[in-house]
């Protein structure tokens, strides 16, 4: 097939380059406005012929593409103009951001399958399960449907150049006229231009208020560095490109639905990097996670291949197999590729210091067109490519479903039990995923996600939920719900090797994230030969599992809510707003014949003269199971006016937030209290602390970060402290608790490593040896591991639980915790200060950790609550909100952040 040909025009002699449309015979003498600014290089590219009567982007905005950032309303304003001026371009909205903004799709095919473009779309669903089909009807599927290929831009909004190449590319597809246009006879291309508007918008909006009239390559000017918090995340500051499995966002979860009902063959995700790199496209950097078809990860060398070939023409340098892996499935490419897409990740030098024009430390100078023309030739070759091989393409997408579903069959089990139960099954759904339950009892022979041993006999009653790995997703099933992935002994080598040479070792992202132990449900898995005879039946559809509770009934003496997982802290948060006073058991109680464990709720009748209309309502929408209760006294455990039962009034939150606290930690906190729990919390800056009234918050959270000495100025840690000794709770993640250790307010202490120089006797201990050969400074020491603060990247620990500790309400068992890091807290052996540790037997539960470094872990303090004045720290040196989907460490911090002082000022019990 022809091939489009993007030739490097160079010229001595050029004083300026212009990527530009070409002038038609028959057209104005003077040329039309280039599409893209000149480059920095001095290069000139040709493009194919296109169609006049279209819009260019540079006509329609009144400026080249590359000379300024455009706006999200006029990107869509261009996408629409171009829609109706073309009959190969079709937009349409498929979902909003927090800030109701829409997020748009633009398909770009030939004239004829635009058409039959909801036909298309249709057959799609063949796709989606082609195991039903006999290999004849599968390969006429690949022959007659176009490939679908998906190029997504600007998921990191602060990442500025993809979103104007995504208009280039709409441009040049809709317009090009001979072996452009031929191609998309066999592609339909789904351009989806800003993946994240209201992380550009905002990064758009502080570059242009920091600029002057001209912009300013130096690198110290001020339109190169962002204010906090930076474009990079969403309204609630979460990075999109890690949310991929996970779903929190509703960015990711209308974007899921839309994969789904397309099926793309190929998904490209165009990013940028350091302003000192060139570009990146794959083959993909090792480890390849091996739950991925062979299939895909072979397309990857056709892919780099073509975009190879474009660049090569043009001069321009690249890298490939040297980074960016295929391993973790919140990954925009890894998450299409465990679909049987061909998932990659596209990365241009420029990141958010780029700006408009950047002078690089070799002296030359990046500039945005720069950007936008290698984004450009990229989607270009990548769809090139996918129309030269589009029948093959769709025949392996569906290969792929096919082995996927004829795995051995392993089936995955967990209890109809609570919230977090259904909230597991509902999030599998969310992505294709078949969730089913046991049509009868059933006794099989399972391990457990996360244990150790041998298989054990285990029964299982009708309604359990079940999900076999025997599905066109299976291997995205497996992913999601398996505790491990192996990384590969020759890799894991290779960064043992790295370490001991005092290198960092390239653990690109965590390594593990199992969704039963970040929900802390407990889940088995049956391998094939005792599940492939298990009758299940299929789960009720719908936007969720969960049940409608029945209305509470008259109650002489109040109501009882059980722990629910984030419904009962939702309903909690609501109470409080209506003013309705509960309380919460810390011990366990059986009133009424029931059992109601320690996290319950108590709505007493009198003084709240609203509860039980208010209470029949939240049950309703909130599927919060509600009990009333006739006595208050229990056959078993406390009784409902026992001081074990804390009284719970108002609770009003804040979180502060600033310049040198972590974005993402601070959005993942914020997230959880305002929209998962809808306590709505007050968004705080550090730097104003000093200058306003703390009086009238409860709870104050300091988010991760290593810059709170900078974020809280003299008066702002005054007042601070003084809030906290006056009786206010402080709840602190990570990085802050080194503040408060500074200050003296927190006690806990981290691990240190040893001196090698005090042991004379250890591996490199002693004095330093003589000069040796070869060597002006000496030979160098040996390298101990045991004594290196090696980093843990995300490895899942099993823990252990303070009994009867206030903050330990609502928790069934220890949740697992992910631990990130090189310094672990050292426990203090008081039961009111160590409140979850790591377990000290058989401390990692899944994922990577040195075996060094797991000696350390065992035991280490991982949520700690001390006493200051009148007031109390609660701290956790991991994230109890992780990425929004660490569920099972949620009640810790919510305990504190929606129950407040009076929780945490309960009898502490015996």
């Amino acid at each position: 097939m022809k091939r489009v040909v993007l030739l490097l025009l160079l010229s001595m002699g050029a004083v300026s380059a212009v990527f530009g449309v070409q002038e038609t015979q028959g057209q104005a003498a003077s040329p039309p406005p280039p599409l893209l600014a000149p480059l920095s290089a001095g290069e000139a590219l040709a493009l194919p012929e296109v169609d006049p009567a279209l819009p260019s982007p540079a006509a329609f905005l009144g400026a080249p593409l590359g000379s300024r950032f455009t706006r999200y309303p006029d990107l869509r304003a261009y996408l629409a103009a171009l829609d109706a001026a073309s009959n190969r371009v079709a937009t349409w909205d498929y979902g909003a951001t927090w800030l109701d903004r829409p997020l748009t799709l633009v398909a770009v095919s030939s004239a004829a399958n635009l058409a039959r473009l909801d036909e298309v779309r249709r057959d799609r669903a063949l796709l989606a399960d082609p195991s039903r089909l006999a290999p004849a009807e599968r390969q006429a599927l690949a022959e007659r449907l176009p490939a679908v290929v998906w190029l997504a831009y600007g998921v990191h909004g602060d990442e500025s150049s993809s979103p104007e190449a995504a208009m280039a590319t709409a441009y040049l597809l809709a317009a090009a006229r001979g072996p452009l246009a031929d191609a998309l006879e066999r592609v339909v291309v789904l351009i989806d231009p800003v993946s994240n508007p209201d992380g550009r918008e905002r990064y758009v909006a502080a570059y242009e208020e920091r600029r002057g009239a001209l912009p300013d390559a130096d690198a110290a000017a001020a339109e190169h560095h962002q204010p906090w918090p930076g474009g990079r995340g969403n309204h609630y500051l979460f990075d999109l490109n890690r949310d991929w499995a996970w779903a929190t966002q509703p960015e990711t979860r209308a974007r899921l639905v839309a994969v789904q009902e397309w099926q793309p063959q190929v998904y490209v995700d165009l990013h940028e990097m350091s302003p000192s790199e060139t570009y990146f496209f794959p083959p993909s950097a090792d480890p390849v996670n091996p739950l991925i078809d062979p299939r895909v990860v072979r397309w990857l060398e056709t892919f780099g291949r073509g975009n190879a070939a474009a660049f090569d023409r043009l001069g321009w340098i690249y890298f490939n197999a040297e980074s960016f892996d295929l391993f973790y499935p919140g990954y925009a490419d890894s998450y299409l590729s465990f679909r049987g897409a061909v998932g990659m990740t596209y990365e241009m030098a420029g990141g958010g210091r780029a700006g408009l024009a950047l002078e690089r430390e070799d002296g030359s100078v990046l500039t945005l067109a720069d950007r936008v023309a290698r984004h450009l030739v990229a989607s270009l070759a990548t769809v090139e490519t996918a129309a030269a091989e589009a029948p093959r393409l769709v025949a392996d997408f569906a290969a792929a479903r096919v082995a996927a579903a004829e795995r051995p069959a392993a089936l995955y089990l967990w209890a109809d039990e609570g919230g977090e139960a259904t909230a597991l099954a509902d999030t599998l759904r969310l992505h294709g995923i078949e969730v089913r339950r046991l049509a009868a009892a059933e006794t099989l022979p399972v391990r457990r996600i996360g244990g150790a041993g041998e298989a054990a006999a285990r029964a299982f009653p009708a309604g359990t939920w079940a999900v076999t790995a025997a599905q066109p997703l299976g291997g995205l099933a497996r992913a999601l719900l398996d505790a491990d992935s192996p990384l590969g002994d020759e890799w894991v080598a290779h960064q043992r090797r790295r370490v001991e040479q005092d290198l960092d070792a390239a653990f690109y992202d965590v390594t593990a994230w199992s969704l039963p132990l970040a929900y802390n449900v407990p889940t088995w898995r049956a391998e094939a030969a005792a599940a492939g005879a298990v009758a299940t039946v299929a789960a009720a559809r719908g936007p969720s599992l969960a049940g409608v509770a029945p209305p509470p009934a008259e109650a002489a003496v109040g109501w009882l809510l059980p722990p629910a997982g984030l419904a009962t802290y939702r309903v909690a948060a609501r109470l409080q707003r209506e003013g309705v006073r509960f309380r919460v058991a810390l011990d366990g109680a059986v009133v009424g014949g029931r059992s109601y464990p320690r996290g319950t709720l108590f709505v007493p009748r009198l003084g709240n003269p609203a509860a039980a209309a208010l209470l029949a309502g939240l049950a309703a929408g909130e599927g919060q199971p509600v009990d009333a209760a006739a006595t208050s006294a229990s056959s078993g455990g406390i009784s409902l006016g026992s001081p074990r039962m804390a009284d719970v009034g108002r609770v009003r939150a804040g979180v502060i937030g600033g310049a040198g606290v972590r974005s993402t930690s601070f959005g993942s906190l914020w997230h959880l209290l305002d929209r998962q729990v809808e306590a709505r919390p007050t968004r705080l800056d550090a730097a104003t602390l000093g200058e306003i009234d703390l009086a009238g918050l409860e709870v104050l959270v300091m988010p991760d970060g290593g810059g709170w000495d900078s974020a809280l100025d003299d008066e702002a840690a005054a007042a601070l402290e003084a809030w906290l000794r006056g009786g206010g709770v402080l709840v602190a993640v990570g990085g802050a608790i080194d503040w408060l250790r500074a200050r003296e307010l927190a006690t806990v202490v981290e691990w240190q490593p040893d001196d090698p120089a005090d042991d004379p006797e250890a591996p490199g201990g002693g004095p330093p040896p003589p000069p040796g050969p070869g060597s002006a400074g000496g030979e160098r020491p040996a390298f101990d591991l045991a004594r290196q603060p090696l980093d843990v990247p995300g490895a899942v620990v099993a823990t252990s639980l303070a009994p009867g500790h206030p903050l330990a309400a609502g928790l069934a068992a220890p949740p697992p915790v992910l631990f990130t890091g090189s310094r672990p807290l050292l426990p203090t052996g008081e039961p009111r200060v160590d409140v979850l540790t790591v377990a000290v037997d058989e401390p990692v539960l899944a994922g990577f950790t040195w075996p060094e470094s797991r000696p350390r872990l065992a035991g280490a303090l991982l949520v700690a609550s001390e006493t200051v004045g009148r007031g109390r720290l609660v701290l956790f040196s991991q994230e109890p909100a992780f990425r929004g989907f660490w569920r099972g460490t949620f009640p810790l911090l919510l305990n504190a952040a929606v129950y407040g002082p009076a929780l945490l000022a309960a009898d502490p019990g015996p």
